[in-house]
């Protein structure tokens, strides 16, 4: 075995936990550390995990408790049966879950994964770290990369001197001016292509731009070597031919996507509810055309819609870094020739030769608060001292609060990072290395009539306010807002889930003899719209097979005057004997209603109960919920489990073990976002 060989295994959808267990395996290599990275699902095949002695294992959870694409695999093969106690009796290992409090299965993968583990023989070197994105992923993440490294600096015999290698040294700059600039705004005499001009701002006393006395004053702080520099651009005096064909994010696979992009068509557009809602709804219709073949879908499907990053802020993004002059001609990449990192490898999702305008467009999410490693490469790319500092403030172990408290949590954007500090000129290598990938965002088809398929969206406005100098919406659905008839966009097929219907039944099974219960609050109605469809084509198909089963949906809005969402064909899906009962909710109502979808539930316990503890075996009810996940998810999940402690008379203990088996068997399913 090689000297300080060990593991690091990540299961990421998102790619957090891609880019944390990248960062764990750069710092260790400083430290003369030789890591191996590996997806959790590459087990038997890059791997062995029981022949490893070492590993270090970063994995989140899915919103409905699932294992992340390339970490499914890997948490069968380790639960199934027959694998001895001892299994693992020679594995340390450290673990890092990423979750969101919002959704009832939070931290349910790292807790399965870590109880697993220990069964299996293997030793903790350090506790189990949990981080949630509700209250800010660093919070927890950072300080357990630091103690990590302690023990890895300890377990390998290296000098306890040797992690200074991993932080350098600040010093305080004199008091000055916080900017030679004026309030991040553009002043220019050019004739300009739209670019993004902030709003005006005061910031606080204590806020993004300038820390608490404490903090100013730290002669100790903390703070970490920028990454390693890799990568290295060149641009030509050529021009890239608009003709010239891209393949979308250089081919590379999405985890989670089936197959490449396909072409499909905008064949109408609508808005649902009163334009001056808080969140509006609106329906978008593709027409998938000569591409219906490769785009199979059923009810609970979802797609991914390819997007790109708005024009005007990649332009004011191209033009700090001093290249939107030669954003559109041809621009290469390779590997810096000088760089320490050890074999690095150019960004999967980046062409090595395109233009600097469509890797800021369609390759990099500009918008997603940036993490503390870009902070960090801004911070040397700033001509201020006070600003730089001041970045280095926020990318120090003593400045995780207010990090946490001026970036993460207003959700502020690369924009609005580089308005507040005016002298920062970002490198565009570094932006390409650091920036995260633009994941296609994805939305459940909304209905089940062919090739020409509906899809509904919601759209969120985000003030400039709490350090955001912009207002915006959504990335994808102020683009999606944008669209027309007649346009052309791509799309993918995501990768089917247990949300699904009809869902796994035995051979021979009609599905009308499913028992339903959907819970569907606002957008969260559009799946089920689908389900009724399918269920309505089976009745006018076959009516003598056709059984009336209990199938009932919760809806819920805010006012039915205002935001309700296709309740005519709702309530035709009653008259026609699809659903048994529509029980609507509405939370901004006169009080004659339900407020919410799990007060709706509370008032039905005994139905509900009855329902849950169907007793045929063969075709036992299901239980789907949908949509935002920011409290609904918990409080109805709480629901259901008050309903089956009560009316069973059942322990805590057995309740949660009742729930947990509704979720395995696949009769209580989630599909839900924040």
């Amino acid at each position: 075995m090689v000297a300080g060989d060990f593991l690091i295994l990540y299961g990421s959808h998102t790619g957090q936990a891609e880019s944390i267990s990248k960062q764990i395996k750069e710092r260790s290599e400083i430290l003369g550390l030789k890591p191996r990275l590996h997806t959790l699902d590459e087990n038997e095949k890059q791997y062995f995990i029981e022949n490893e002695a070492l590993v270090i294992i970063v994995v989140s959870s899915t919103g409905d408790g699932d294992a992340p694409e390339n970490a499914s695999r890997f948490m069968r093969r380790i639960a199934r049966k027959g694998l001895e106690p001892n299994f693992l009796e020679k594995l340390d290992y450290a673990l890092l879950g990423l979750g969101d409090s919002n959704y009832s299965a939070f931290q349910g993968v790292p807790s399965k994964l870590d109880k697993q583990l220990q069964y299996l023989g293997a030793k903790q070197i350090i506790e189990t770290g949990r981080a949630d994105d509700q209250v800010g992923l660093e919070l927890v993440v950072e300080p357990w990369i630091e103690k990590l490294f302690k023990v890895l600096v300890e377990r390998f015999n290296l000098d306890a001197n040797v992690l200074e290698r991993l932080t350098m040294k600040v010093d305080i700059p004199e008091k000055k001016q916080v900017s030679d600039s004026t309030n991040g705004e553009i002043s220019d005499s050019r004739i300009m292509p739209p670019i993004l001009s902030p709003q005006p701002y005061d910031y606080p006393s204590i806020s993004l731009i300038s820390g608490n006395d404490k903090l100013s004053n730290d002669l100790t702080l903390r703070v970490p070597i920028a990454p390693l520099e890799y990568v290295t651009s060149s641009v030509s005096h050529q021009k890239l031919s608009k003709g010239r064909k891209i393949p979308w994010q250089n081919g590379a696979k999405i985890v989670g996507a089936e197959g490449a992009p396909y072409n499909v068509t905008v064949v109408g557009t609508a808005l649902l509810t009163d334009a001056d809602v808080t969140k509006p709804k609106y329906e978008i219709s593709l027409d998938f055309g000569e591409n219906s073949a490769f785009l199979p879908y059923e009810p609970g499907d979802a797609f991914y819609f390819v997007f790109p990053n708005p024009l005007a802020e990649v332009n004011f993004i191209l033009d700090r870094m001093g290249l939107l002059d030669v954003a559109d001609q041809i621009c290469s990449l390779s590997i810096n020739a000088t760089t320490k990192k050890i074999n690095p490898v150019l960004p999967i999702h980046v062409p090595t030769d395109s233009s600097l305008r469509y890797i800021f467009t369609y390759c990099l999410d500009i918008r997603r608060t940036p993490g503390r490693p870009i902070l960090r490469c801004l911070a040397d790319g700033a001509a201020n001292e006070r600003e730089r500092r001041r970045l280095l403030e926020l990318t120090s172990a003593q400045g995780l609060a207010e990090f946490n408290d001026f970036i993460r949590q207003p959700g502020l954007s690369l924009a609005d990072i580089l308005f507040a500090f005016p002298s920062v000129r970002p490198s565009a290598d570094r932006l390409i290395e650091l920036l995260p990938r633009l994941i296609p965002r994805s939305y459940s088809v909304s209905s089940y009539r062919g090739r020409r398929v509906r899809f509904i969206y919601s759209v969120l406005t985000f003030t400039a306010e709490d350090g955001r100098r912009y207002e915006r919406k959504g990335l994808a659905t102020e683009w999606l807002l944008s669209l027309r008839v007649g346009d052309k966009i791509q799309i993918l097929l995501k990768e089917p889930t247990r949300f699904r219907f009809p869902p796994p039944l035995p051979s021979h099974s009609c599905v009308s003899l499913v028992p339903i219960l959907m819970v569907g609050p606002g957008t969260g109605v559009a799946v089920f719209l689908a389900f009724c469809q399918y269920l309505l084509n089976c009745k006018l198909n076959n009516p003598q097979e056709f059984f009336n089963v209990p199938r009932y949906l919760y809806f819920g809005c805010r006012n039915l005057d205002k935001d309700a969402l296709y309740l005519d064909e709702m309530k035709s899906y009653v008259r026609d004997g699809i659903l048994t009962e529509l029980i609507i909710c509405e939370s901004q109502g006169e009080g004659k209603r339900p407020k919410y979808v799990q007060d709706a539930i509370k008032e039905k316990t005994q139905q509900v109960y009855e329902f849950l503890m169907n007793s045929n075996n063969d075709i036992q009810s299901r239980v789907f919920v949908c949509g935002d996940a920011k409290g609904m998810s918990k409080h109805v999940w709480q629901c259901f489990h008050d309903i089956v402690k009560n009316g069973g008379n059942m322990s805590e203990e057995d309740t949660k073990l009742y729930m947990k088996k509704l979720q395995s068997e696949g009769r209580y399913i989630e599909d839900v976002w924040s």
